[in-house]
């Protein structure tokens, strides 16, 4: 991370459209704060005037989120994209590196993240069920609900789902595509 605290508003401005161009995809302002401030020491306050004034001149579209619709979705318009390639080089290179580094790994964990899917499920009197979902990018993997009995013993399903799940979709999908 890079330590000096930057203030200069312009500066942070180019910093949101660099990680906007790198991010390539519509990110959630939550995503958008982590990619910008994890690496950069830039004040919050700081970074949401900057975020707003680029909304405001056009460089960066705010939509409503698709879940939660009070977490607005940011991506860049083409005016955007312009300036980016336009004042990139503005930013000192060893910040432009700690936010290249940063992305590609932030984006794999929120995917895995969003990946595997295991919950625990109250059925009835003492007993649960695990629900269990393996998804590759939006498309299901594997989608099953196991029955768990007590609540112990599912709970120790979803998290051998959770730690295992590579190792039992393919034992699932080689039991399945046996030979007769």
């Amino acid at each position: 991370m890079y330590l000096r605290e930057i203030d200069d508003p312009i500066t942070i401005q180019y910093i949101i459209l660099f990680t906007l161009a790198k991010a390539n995809r519509r990110v959630t302002h939550s995503q958008l704060t982590c990619l910008t401030l994890d690496r950069c020491n830039i004040n919050f306050t700081n970074f949401q005037i900057a975020l707003d004034n680029l909304v405001g001149i056009g460089y960066i579209d705010r939509l409503p989120g698709d879940l939660d619709k009070n977490m607005p979705v940011y991506s860049l318009t083409d005016k955007g994209v312009e300036a980016n390639a336009l004042w990139q080089k503005s930013i000192p290179v060893y910040v432009r590196d700690q936010i290249e580094e940063h992305i590609t790994p932030f984006f794999e964990e929120e995917n895995l993240k969003k990946s595997v899917k295991a919950k625990l499920s109250h059925l009835g009197d003492r007993e649960f069920c695990a629900e269990l979902a393996l998804f590759d990018v939006n498309s299901a993997l594997l989608e099953m609900t196991a029955y768990g009995g007590d609540r112990k013993t599912t709970a120790k399903m979803v998290r051998n789902f959770k730690k295992n799940h590579e190792k039992i979709y393919n034992e699932i999908m080689k039991l399945l595509l046996e030979e007769e």
